[in-house]
């Protein structure tokens, strides 16, 4: 996704998005979570799943985001480059 359709994204989100006058993080990422198994010494196996590292992160015009840590440091990164 590029970062012009992902500020377009958290914007139409933000619109529906409101509690009580208080604006919350919206959840702009479209990553699920890893599925697999977990594995014993006895090699016994039960489905897990290995959730993202979700963090709130404030954009320039003080709206408030949920992003994996992944996605914050590129945001972060390509900030410092521009």
């Amino acid at each position: 996704m590029t970062y012009k359709g992902f500020y377009d994204k958290v914007n139409r989100q933000m619109e529906y998005i409101s509690k009580g006058g208080i604006k919350m993080a919206v959840k702009a990422t479209n990553r699920k979570p890893l599925k697999g198994n977990d594995r014993s010494h006895a090699l016994n196996t039960s489905k897990r799943a290995r959730k993202l590292n979700l963090q709130v992160h404030r954009l320039e015009d003080g709206t408030k985001v949920r992003l994996t840590a992944r996605e914050k440091r590129t945001l972060r990164k390509e900030e410092k480059d521009a």
